[in-house]
């Protein structure tokens, strides 16, 4: 791996002629990104006065080589340094943290490879491109795995093959139809090829299908149908596999020349677990509906204004004595973070906030339940102010509902509020590679959160900063 890592360092570092003729590769681009994001909390894993601030300030470095390998095949590596990669050899990627860099070579086991992988182009219509990636869209709420914009800055990837046919020089119909397929494995515990499930487990498997239509139809944006299936191990035994689907059906456009902007999609459960004997299989039935409408108003004489409401349900399950599991899931459900929708600065986007079901990520970070939970259901309110005076200003608040879907569990009433969050934010877009952000926010939590009446339940408060800093762009097949 060392070896490896000093390889990928030693193509950024040398020139693009000196690489070629060094490693055989040719047309080297780089491209990257850096990010810092401050934090300044309290309150968020006690909701009382008892002294829990925390105050910290966490890197983003990522590192990216693309290359021409050989006729017809691309490839690309990625090195990202985090907290999630620097943390094991010291607090190297926070400000003062007590493992800050102090030599290349101390340095080289803080990166870790995210993108390792290579892309065959035009291959009777279809691009294919293997081995370690990113997949999924930025925003989406059930499928997306790479860099993630909570608090710790988190990356995650996944080995595996895309597939992807897109005819979009055709000037048709055909042309505005796209097919992506995909399959990876998140985890595989086998530690040689002779392994079979009954000496080992633990694997995580992910497939997605995703059929889509690019302006098909007047005030249709977009029309995709998906269908996504994952399956994980648990232990030598196949009594307790876990086979969850997801089946997905969303629009997204416009109309009056986007005076009204909308999106809408349905999601649905299907699969299920196996339970050891006596108890019957588990069988997966939630669903999931995701709204949101924007109003986009001509400029005015002081600045542009947007408004939009959105709103998230996921069900959730009222009795869990049963067989049927009716609480929406995503792939959080087998150990995998694959949503890259944020509810809230603090209830979204901070990986500390009390009472997070034991997960390493955000709370509020997708709408997966726990096995029979109680579900969510998310309002949110937005209005985003760009002033004449400052072209490059932004101005914009958010409030936030939360609370669960389901207010009874087995007939008896449950807590079901998770309380309320404003956040307000101030940005500065100095370029299209270099961006600044501030605010503060604030959550009044309720007895879903806290743990019911009579638990402390002061208000969380938040202040934050980020600062991006990119350059060059990742080579992306069409």
């Amino acid at each position: 791996m060392r070896k490896l890592m000093t390889l990928a360092i030693v193509l950024v570092v040398a020139g693009a002629s000196s690489s070629k003729a060094f490693v055989g590769l040719q047309d080297l681009s780089y491209d990257g990104s850096l990010e810092v994001s401050g934090n300044s909390a309290n309150n968020e894993t006690d909701f009382s006065a008892a002294n829990d601030h925390r105050g910290v300030t966490a890197t983003r470095v990522r590192v990216g080589v693309n290359a021409v390998v050989t006729d017809g095949v691309a490839g690309r590596v990625e090195l990202v340094r985090n907290p999630q990669s620097a943390l094991a050899g010291g607090t190297s990627a926070l400000y003062g943290g007590a493992g800050k860099p102090s030599s290349a070579n101390s340095e080289q086991s803080a990166f870790v490879f995210h993108n390792a992988y290579v892309e065959f182009g035009d291959m009777w219509g279809w691009n294919a491109r293997l081995g370690r990636q990113y997949v999924g869209d930025a925003g989406d709420l059930v499928w997306h795995i790479g860099p993630k914009s909570d608090d710790a800055l988190t990356v995650t990837s996944i080995d595996g093959l895309r597939v992807m046919c897109n005819k979009s020089d055709r000037t048709d119909w055909m042309g505005k139809l796209h097919l992506s397929l995909f399959t990876g494995k998140q985890t595989e515990a086998a530690t040689t090829v002779a392994q079979t499930d009954a000496t080992n487990s633990g694997d995580v498997n992910l497939n997605d299908v995703e059929l889509s239509a690019t302006d098909l139809f007047p005030f249709f944006s977009r029309i995709r149908l998906g269908f996504l299936r994952g399956n994980s191990d648990h232990t030598a035994v196949t009594s307790d596999d876990t086979r969850l689907s997801i089946w997905r059906l969303g629009v997204n456009g416009g109309v009056a020349e986007n005076f009204v902007t909308y999106r809408a999609e349905y999601l649905m459960n299907s699969g299920g677990q196996n339970r050891p004997s006596p108890a019957s299989e588990l069988k997966f039935k939630g669903n999931a509906i995701d709204l949101g409408v924007g109003v986009n108003p001509a400029a005015t004489g002081i600045g542009t204004f947007g408004v939009w409401a959105n709103y998230v349900r996921a069900s959730g399950d009222d009795n869990n004595t049963n067989n049927d599991d009716k609480a929406f899931h995503d792939f959080s459900l087998l150990g995998v973070n694959t949503s890259d929708r944020y509810f809230g600065e603090i209830f979204g986007k901070s990986n500390a906030l009390g009472l997070a079901q034991g997960s390493t990520s955000p709370l509020g970070q997708g709408v997966n339940s726990a096995s029979q939970g109680q579900g969510l259901e998310v309002i949110n309110l937005g209005l985003q102010f760009k002033p004449t005076f400052s072209g490059k200003t932004w101005a914009r608040a958010d409030w936030y509902s939360f609370k669960a879907a389901e207010d009874t569990l087995n007939g008896a009433p449950v807590a079901d509020k998770f309380g309320s969050e404003v956040d307000l934010t101030l940005g500065y877009n100095h370029s299209d590679n270099v961006a600044l952000e501030g605010g503060y926010a604030w959550l009044s939590p309720k007895e879903a959160l806290t743990g019911g009446a009579g638990a402390s339940d002061d208000k969380v408060t938040k202040l934050f900063a980020r600062a991006t800093v990119k350059w060059g762009g990742e080579v992306v097949s069409k």
